[in-house]
């Protein structure tokens, strides 16, 4: 499902003393059937920006058409905003903001609900959104609230998988979770790439976005400074972006100052890297 969005402003508290402009004039294009990555340093404008993709927020100015669904800054214009909603699922940073039901099918029940599914109906959705994410019947009739922060952060995507959303935007999807987590929660996100649906993260784990996006927007204060692949990006990256450079290319830019000739254009993985040391080296 192909997002465009042209000229979009976004203000808050506009005409009030606190008014701040959280967006300014952002044109991008999202094909259809995308891994991306959205950056940038905190208050770019990262969260703001994906909450235009499915109504969650309304354009001072500006359009943002997802699929035929146009959104702009006139009430009357912006219909079948629910319609939307079940195509483009949104998982917050904080998955307590999205789980709010006394066990785990429960929770994961409540959208289909919301769409006119019968209980029986949204009981079935619910299993095998969770049977997806790796959640069994054990799980079932467990507080979501007592889960681990991985297993709660499961439980809030398989909520909106239980929708079948065309593109998933994540916000900060691994924050806090220890490595097994982190290669739990990408291998999940992979999967479901490759079975068709789009994918959009929000990360400030650079080395996450080099590994796993295949284009990268990057913001800095409201502003798209950036659009292009992770390897472009990280090559060339200027320290006014406040952006970290990830691991791989703090050692490539190491070695290459002790004598190499590393192109990081051609790195993305360790053994990408080891394969240029031994070719440089004249081993490979």
């Amino acid at each position: 499902m192909p997002i465009k969005v042209t000229g979009l402003t976004y203000i808050y508290g506009k005409k009030t003393p606190t008014a701040f402009k959280a967006l300014d004039d952002i044109n991008l294009e999202l094909n259809d059937h995308i891994f991306a990555a959205i950056v940038g340093e905190t208050g770019s404008g990262k969260s703001t920006l994906v909450q235009h993709f499915n109504g969650l927020l309304i354009p001072t100015e500006g359009t943002v058409l997802v699929d035929d669904f146009l959104i702009v800054n006139k009430k009357r214009k912006n219909k079948n905003m629910r319609d939307l909603r079940k195509k483009i699922g949104l998982v917050f940073q904080f998955p307590e903001y999205q789980l709010y039901e006394s066990t785990v099918i429960k929770d994961v029940m409540v959208g289909p609900k919301n769409f006119k599914a019968s209980d029986d109906e949204a009981r079935e959705i619910a299993q095998k959104a969770l049977a997806e994410v790796g959640i069994g019947e054990d799980f079932y009739e467990r507080s979501p609230f007592d889960l681990s922060g991985g297993e709660k952060r499961r439980i809030a995507i398989a909520g909106i998988l239980a929708l079948n959303p065309d593109v998933l935007v994540l916000d900060e999807p691994v924050a806090g979770l220890d490595p097994e987590g982190v290669e739990e929660i990408m291998g999940l996100l992979t999967r479901m790439y490759e079975a068709g649906k789009s994918i959009i993260l929000i990360s400030h784990n650079m080395d996450l976005v080099l590994q796993y996006a295949h284009e990268v927007y990057a913001l800095h204060q409201g502003k798209l400074i950036y659009e292009g692949t992770p390897k472009e990006l990280f090559s060339h990256i200027t320290d006014d972006m406040a952006l970290e450079i990830p691991t791989l290319y703090t050692m490539i830019n190491k070695l290459n100052e002790h004598g190499m000739h590393l192109d990081p254009l051609e790195v993305s993985t360790v053994e990408e890297l080891v394969s240029a040391i031994m070719k440089e080296r004249g081993l490979g």
